[in-house]
């Protein structure tokens, strides 16, 4: 009798369990976006297993070397590591990498002229790509001289996404003001006569040369001869 009642103690207590742990929230995966700040704090912390010799330690110097020239924060730094958060997984190229330091000045008046023309303009703004190996470059389809290449471009989007034809006009109205004189590069992916392309309001800004372009890399397909 007494091992029967042993017994019956014994699985009510494991059906007490059984019901507490239902009931229990249950722990969801966080869903961590491939190009997102938290993806790119778990790289940078995974960064010991890839070979690549001190990456945290030469972000933290590039963090040093934006603040010695003004220009940290203009986006957050560690956007400025993106490859490409539109291609990347379809080059199997990891999302971040750390472009060369030799060519990390290269990117400082891009940052100059979005801190002083360009945000002021379209408010905050996000980059999705910046540095390009010239494999990631060919696979993404970008121009043969693209700046990318050189670490001196930026693509970026609108944190206050407006409508995308004022977007691409003020833009438009800004590089006809300044762009000379600030050598200014801008790339309008923005097609008034097809508003299925280009939906993200993607857009190029560089300090590298006074020139406009849309879709297909020339100034013909620009268009803000359209836009102002």
């Amino acid at each position: 009798m007494r091992r029967f009642a042993f017994i019956t103690l014994s699985l009510a207590a494991l059906a007490g369990v059984v019901l507490l742990n239902l009931n229990r929230p249950q722990k969801v995966p966080v869903k961590v976006e491939p190009s997102s700040a938290a993806a790119f704090d778990r790289w940078l912390a995974n960064s010991h297993q890839r070979d690549d010799n001190g990456t945290a330690a030469q972000f933290a110097e590039f963090g040093l070397y934006l603040e010695r020239q003004g220009v940290s924060g203009v986006v957050p730094n560690w956007q400025l590591w993106r490859v490409d958060a539109h291609y990347a997984a379809r080059c199997g190229v990891e999302f971040f990498t750390a472009p060369p330091e030799q060519l990390w000045r290269e990117i400082v008046p891009t940052l100059r002229l979005l801190r002083d023309q360009v945000i002021p303009v379209t408010g905050p703004v996000e980059a999705v790509s910046g540095f390009r190996t010239s494999e990631i470059n060919a696979c993404v389809n970008g121009a043969s001289a693209s700046r990318h290449l050189t670490y001196s471009a930026l693509d970026l989007t609108a944190v206050q996404m407006t409508e995308r034809r004022d977007l691409f006009a003020d833009l438009c109205r800004l590089h006809q003001r300044v762009g000379w004189e600030t050598a200014m590069g801008l790339g309008t992916y923005f097609d008034p006569k097809d508003l299925d392309r280009g939906k993200a309001g993607r857009f190029h800004i560089d300090a590298a040369g006074y020139r406009t372009w849309g879709f297909d890399y020339s100034n013909k397909s620009s268009p803000c001869p359209e836009l102002i």
